[in-house]
């Protein structure tokens, strides 16, 4: 271990000038508790601010009523250890798979739409919560799948082409972690009919994180409720001596947050894990009025006569 030490060692400064560090890649809980004493407070610290959340809300509704999210945590981390989505870098960790797996077991919904599924994370933790819903999980580019899961169907598309007049939307549920602009899932999503919808990668104005891939999944759910920006013209950054900036448009700000009923910032339980991660943003949605639909039919239609 000591020689493998001494080797990183001299590789790192090898390739320091680089600013490039090589670091040894660990999963989630590759360190952790195993006396059952200690366990179990995990679980009971994990549960209390869950629950309170989950069984507190008004953004959904809970057709069988308040849950016990205790229980349910156990049999999730358990289930997690087992599972091929601990790896450090990329996809979703424990806090927000966890997330999504009570709030499919407390909404129960009539369709569940994972939008982004890169290793098939997101898609593994909804059908924990509720199996017997009727589940899609689509992404551009399917190779990195790691699991299937039974009577998920797994598209390589955008969500978008599903034709979903056929299901039943009165509980529809979107995870959206695709690196889309969020204010145009926002409409997708209350165009079609959905209750639900809960995002990964929300950041605020103020976050160095909202330049990743150059910012190209702007604006964020942050943005669009961040009523400061629609003053602004241009919001501009800088990364590695490169400029970048977006184009303020505060109609199509407005447009998004015209469908967005209601909003909320899940509970934090990273300092209880030990696992960091950005919470969720969870909104439930309303039909848009005939004067936003309008505005996005014209709004499509400028776009494709830009690209033709």
């Amino acid at each position: 271990m000591k020689i493998k030490r001494g080797v990183v060692r001299l590789v790192n400064r090898a390739l320091s000038h680089l600013g490039v560090v090589v670091t040894r890649l660990e999963q989630d809980f590759d360190r952790r508790l195993e006396s059952p004493r200690h366990l179990a407070i995990l679980f009971d610290e994990l549960a209390l601010p869950v629950e309170q959340w989950i069984n507190g809300q008004r953004l959904f509704p809970m057709p069988n009523g308040p849950i016990q999210v205790r229980p349910e945590i156990e049999r999730f981390y358990s289930e997690y250890l087992k599972s091929p989505f601990r790896g450090k870098f990329g996809g979703s960790r424990f806090n927000n798979l966890l997330w999504l797996s009570l709030i499919a077991r407390a909404m129960q919904p009539t369709i569940i739409i994972d939008s982004g599924t890169y290793m098939g994370g997101s898609a593994w933790a909804l059908s924990l919560g509720c199996a017997d819903s009727p589940r899609y999980s689509f992404d551009l580019d399917l190779s990195m799948l790691k699991m299937r899961m039974p009577n998920v169907q797994y598209i390589q598309s955008d969500w978008t082409t599903l034709d979903v007049g056929k299901h039943d939307l009165s509980r529809g549920l979107c995870y959206f972690d695709d690196h889309v602009d969020q204010a145009r899932r926002l409409i997708e999503a209350a165009e079609r009919g959905f209750l639900l919808a809960i995002f990964d990668d929300d950041f605020p104005i103020t976050s160095t994180a909202i330049v990743n891939r150059q910012g190209v999944s702007l604006p964020k759910v942050e943005f669009v409720l961040d009523d400061r920006l629609r003053s602004d013209k241009q919001l501009c950054w800088s990364e590695k001596g490169v400029q970048y900036v977006w184009q303020v448009d505060s109609a199509y700000l407005d447009m998004a947050k015209s469908v967005i009923a209601a909003t909320d910032r899940l509970p934090d339980t990273s300092l209880t894990t030990g696992i960091q991660q950005t919470p969720y943003r969870i909104v439930t949605l309303r039909k848009p009025t005939a004067t936003v639909l309008d505005a996005r039919a014209l709004q499509r239609s400028q776009t494709l006569g830009r690209r033709g």
